[in-house]
């Protein structure tokens, strides 16, 4: 994490153009997710019938210092728009108003997914601009570096940190910031329709959620450490590539090919099951949790 808060302090400012509207694109998008998610259930109600319940039309005046007034402001919007949906059905039908629901729901999908697209539209200069200052960077530090520096560390340690370390960071701190800016946005706008929902069932699902978070973040711990060795396996691998191709000549003067390639593959093998690993716990992130959230859900319900 503190590794990630520096990047964020010193290469990310340039770009904060490209910040604020990721951010303006997410808070469209999230919104626009709910709309289309109330659009789903007027249509299940007209398909199934599932609810004979009626509603009158409500006159809403906007008190913006009114707590109670913002309070009440959910269940009234809900309230008349089910009223202009029933309404639509006795005088229109509910074959057309069908018609109507789902256009809405097209159109709400289309700009919710529009909206998205430019929310990573927006967020590409900044990954690619990062990376692009970070190798600036470390190519910039390693011509300042004295002649010493370079008889001491092993070469290919040092192109691996060139290639390697820095892709680790656009596939994994970069996606962190690409979380940072999306995840706040749209857990803060679900968290007020989970409340404006049922606060009662909002409240135990934030009593069940430190346990969901707790399994998750042993996972990513390990994960963590098991990707710290495989950098440096990585870095040990191309360093023996770096001193083979330097003393290729010195490697058949002796004949020792063989002690070489046995070498290597013996490193290849090791960063292979470590790889395996890594992978293995990146795939479980998902089904776990899928899993919690369902088991969440189910508890819940």
């Amino acid at each position: 994490m503190k590794d990630f808060l520096r990047i964020l302090r010193r290469f990310v400012p340039p770009y904060k153009k490209f910040m604020v509207w990721n951010v303006i694109f997410n808070v469209l998008s999230a919104i626009l997710n709910l709309f289309s998610f109330a659009l789903i259930i007027p249509i299940l109600n007209i398909l199934f019938k599932i609810s004979d319940e009626t509603y009158t039309y409500t006159d809403w005046t906007f008190a913006p210092f009114s707590f109670e007034a913002w309070k009440a402001t959910p269940e009234l919007l809900k309230n008349n728009f089910f009223w202009f949906v029933s309404d639509m059905i006795e005088t229109k039908g509910g074959s057309f108003t069908l018609i109507i629901l789902g256009v809405f729901l097209i159109v709400s999908t289309f700009l919710k997914v529009g909206t998205m697209y430019m929310a990573f539209y927006t967020m590409i200069p900044i990954r690619t601009g990062v990376v692009r200052d970070i190798r600036n960077q470390i190519n910039r530090k390693i011509t300042e570096l004295p002649l010493g520096f370079f008889s001491e560390e092993r070469k290919g340690d040092i192109i691996a940190r060139v290639s390697g370390d820095v892709n680790e960071i656009e596939t994994s701190i970069m996606s962190s910031l690409d979380m940072l800016f999306k995840n706040p946005i749209l857990i803060l706008i679900y968290l007020i329709g989970m409340i404006a929902i049922s606060w009662q069932l909002t409240l135990f699902v934030f009593i069940l959620l430190p346990f969901a978070g707790y399994v998750m973040g042993a996972v990513g711990k390990k994960l963590k450490r098991k990707s710290f060795e495989g950098q440096q396996q990585w870095g040990y691998l191309m360093s023996q590539i770096e001193e083979t191709l330097g003393g290729l000549r010195v490697i058949k003067a002796f004949n020792a090919e063989e002690k070489i390639q046995d070498r290597f593959e013996r490193s290849n093998e090791t960063f292979r099951r470590l790889t395996n690993r890594i992978y293995r716990r990146q795939q479980m992130a998902h089904p776990m949790s899928e899993f919690l959230g369902t088991a969440t859900i189910a508890i819940v319900l």
